[in-house]
């Protein structure tokens, strides 16, 4: 049965199709419940990813002084709109892993209905996180046209990173949200591996800075690329390579397929733990 779903490559078109009005429900609440309650509402979606630049931006490059700029005087204006593309990349991976990492026991009251399919839970969170992700690219936009007064053509080739980014953490999600039942300590370990990964990813610092002796550690790293790729595009007018978002996507796809298939395996004994 296991071999057979993974070599099923409609899968996860299947249950799309077949929990499609479930599944939209379900992300239409995800959205809604984001910041209800709060004074400022969907307002945070905004204010929350320009503190966070704002913090970094100072500490990087007023503190430490670091130049990476798209002016030639490597301003911290150019820095901090560098910086916010590799943070978009990012936050979209690492938010959805710390959600899902705990996303289960979350709804324990869903895992004892049989006719809740479960596995919609990492997918509508995931691709919750993805929407609100876009709001950093549309912040980033207006950065470029701030620090360059142009767009470029290039940047709506996003998709070609984006996709592979999306079906990556989708693959992981589902991983770490089986995990998560079995392994309560889980969603700790996941922040702390999701904190190193924001400093073992080139945001802050070109790659190129880091000696040689260490790149390859750093490259190991698959948010690396998608980072470098992403800031081509977007910032410096550089079409993808192609060849790489086509490794990366038939890479992105794998993962996708055997997090979703280990998925459907371990869910029979969510109920029994819970």
């Amino acid at each position: 049965m296991i071999l057979r779903n993974l070599c099923d490559p409609l899968l996860a078109v299947r249950i799309i199709i077949r929990y499609r009005s479930l599944l939209k429900q379900q992300i239409v609440r995800n959205l809604a419940a984001r910041y209800r309650g709060s004074a400022l509402g969907a307002v945070w979606s905004l204010v929350y990813p320009l503190m966070m630049l704002s913090v970094y931006t100072f500490v990087f490059s007023v503190v430490f002084k670091t130049r990476w700029g798209l002016n030639p005087d490597g301003g911290s204006g150019s820095f901090a709109v560098i910086m916010f593309c590799g943070m978009a990349v990012y936050n979209i991976f690492s938010e959805s892993i710390n959600t899902c990492s705990s996303l289960i026991p979350a709804n324990s009251n869903l895992v004892k209905k049989v006719i809740f399919p479960l596995e919609l839970l990492p997918l509508a969170s995931v691709v919750s996180t993805v929407v609100f992700g876009l709001v950093w690219f549309v912040l980033l936009l207006l950065g470029v046209l701030l620090t360059q007064h142009q767009l470029f053509w290039t940047m709506l080739l996003l998709p070609a990173t984006l996709v592979p980014l999306t079906l990556f953490t989708l693959g992981i999600s589902y991983f770490v949200a089986s995990l998560g039942v079995y392994l309560r300590d889980l969603p700790y370990l996941v922040g702390v591996v999701t904190q190193i990964l924001f400093f073992m990813t080139p945001i802050f610092y070109p790659l190129e800075i880091v000696p040689e002796k260490y790149r390859l550690l750093l490259q190991l790293n698959p948010l690396t690329a998608l980072v470098e790729q992403t800031r081509n595009l977007f910032l410096f007018r550089q079409a993808p390579d192609w060849l790489f978002c086509i490794q990366a996507l038939l890479v992105s796809l794998v993962f996708f397929q055997m997090g979703l298939v280990w998925f459907l395996k371990t869910k029979k004994g969510f109920a029994d733990v819970l």
